[in-house]
């Protein structure tokens, strides 16, 4: 749940940072990491990135402790 300033004030936290937790590595970018692994889940699954509704919750459902503004970032960067 979330708390009650983000709430208020609203999530300003940076979404590389939690896809620094989950896909961590020695070399490279989180952001490189998280986005080769979103390009195959996508790929998998047979969705089409164009779709971010369904891209999300496709990478969300892949990856449970992928929270939303982490996945919208993602979906945002395989759409370009």
């Amino acid at each position: 749940m979330a708390s009650f300033e983000k709430l208020l004030w609203g999530d300003n936290t940076d979404p590389r940072r939690e896809l620094a937790e989950i896909f961590p590595g020695d070399t490279g970018s989180a952001v490189v990491r998280a986005r080769e692994w979103a390009l195959g889940v996508l790929a998998d699954a047979g969705v089409d990135a164009s779709d971010e509704l369904r891209a999300i919750r496709t990478l969300r459902e892949a990856e449970p402790r992928l929270s939303l503004k982490p996945a919208r970032y993602l979906a945002a960067q395989l759409r370009s």
